[in-house]
């Protein structure tokens, strides 16, 4: 399991914001993280449902003590080397699970981190979140940006 494609697609992260997580913005007791340094360096606390508060505890206790040097970044997702991952680490594993699908239609998709980042929004449209909500969750500065997705929505309905 890739725990740190899990977060930036239910949290819906930008590359970015993923990257530069540290654990001490998991903050479990409140059931957020602290996104610090968002688009235009906007800070924004993003809420996680249970399933991702352990999906981030099994990954903090359990996986990233396997990596080497894991004590010493205070990165979130770090490589088997024990380094702050990079966009493109993301990147690289989301293409391979892609592949890994063997599934030509799903390949051809042109599937990127972002469009992880469409697909939380587009799913809370579909489960009637109000678009100021979304608009926060995502961090977006104006409505306009987020109502992009009800277009999506549209068109993913009549598909």
């Amino acid at each position: 399991m890739h725990y740190g494609l899990s977060i930036v697609y239910s949290c819906g992260l930008r590359r970015t914001e993923a990257v530069s997580l540290d654990i001490k913005d998991v903050l479990f007791d409140k059931e957020r993280i602290h996104v610090r340094k968002g688009k235009n360096y906007k800070e924004r606390f993003v809420p996680m449902n249970g399933y991702n508060l352990q999906v981030l505890e099994d990954y903090i206790f359990e996986a990233r003590p396997e990596f080497t040097n894991f004590g010493e970044s205070e990165a979130l997702f770090i490589s088997q080397q024990g380094k702050r991952l990079n966009g493109m680490s993301f990147a690289n594993r989301l293409k391979a699970i892609v592949l890994a699908t063997e599934n030509k239609s799903i390949e051809n998709k042109q599937i990127t981190l972002h469009t992880l980042r469409h697909s939380i929004a587009t799913h809370l449209l579909q489960k009637e979140v109000p678009l100021e909500s979304i608009k926060s969750f995502l961090g977006h500065s104006s409505l306009e940006s987020t109502q992009i997705y009800t277009h999506l929505l549209k068109t993913v309905e009549n598909d």
